[in-house]
This record gives C-alpha cells, structure tokens and sequence, in this order.
C-alpha cells in the first residue's frame, strides 16, 4: 500500500495541473485562445487538443533522445520547427504508459517503432547526429 501511494499523489498533482490548465484556456475569450493558437503555431480549435495530459512532451521524450544519445538541447535550439513538431506528435500520444515503462527498464529503442509516433523523426536525427572525432 505504501509503494502505491507515492504514485497515487503524483496521478491527481496531474489531474489537478489538467484542471488548472482547462481552467486557464477557459477564461480566454474564443478571440484570445485563437490568437494564442496562432501564436504556437496552431489553429484556434486545436488548442484544446493539445492541452497534454501526460509527461511525454517535457519529461519522456527528451529521456528517450537522451538515452538514444541526442542532445534534447541541441536539437531543441538547433532544429527548433522539428523538436516543436515533436512536442506537437508527443503530446497526442496515447503511449505515454508504455514509453514510461520502456525508459524506466532503460530500453530507449527496443518496441519503439511500434508505439511511438515520434520513432520516424528520432531515427532521422540519429542518422543526421554529428559524429564526435576520435582523439
């Protein structure tokens, strides 16, 4: 029961944070949230969408790229429309479960085409990774 619990708490400071954030885009008018849409580079009605309920796009993706040897930050600064995309893909992702479980066994690639919608770009960006010269 005490193993449990620590996951409990963190499931409802989710659900609580979820709240906040619908809470937050409700008190926009339909005007502002498109202009916010537009702003991240989203149209007015997918706003809401992306309301992410999991950890994917700041916590599991930047593990996963980290594991597979990717600079999270790099990639963040130097390809910026594609880590946004990413942030985008990682967010809808119904996985989130599974990419959790798979990075906590610290198995970053095994089943990953399977399941992550991300697998395609995370393979170009290990195929384009600079190689570090030998010394």
């Amino acid at each position: 029961m005490k193993q449990n619990f620590p996951r409990w708490v963190q499931h409802w400071q989710q659900v609580v944070r979820n709240l906040r954030t619908s809470r937050e885009l409700d008190a926009f008018s339909p005007a502002e949230r498109s202009h916010l849409a537009e702003d991240i580079g989203l149209h007015g009605t997918d706003l809401r969408r992306f309301n992410c309920t999991h950890d994917g796009p700041t916590k599991l993706m930047p593990a996963r790229l980290s594991a597979l040897g990717i600079d999270p930050g790099f990639v963040k600064h130097a390809r910026t429309a594609t880590y946004r995309d990413m942030e985008r893909v990682c967010a809808t992702c119904k996985s989130s479960r599974q990419c959790a479980r798979d990075l906590a066994r610290g198995d970053a690639q095994t089943g990953m085409e399977s399941y992550c919608l991300n697998a395609p770009t995370i393979d170009a960006l290990i195929v384009d990774w600079p190689v570090q010269a030998k010394a």
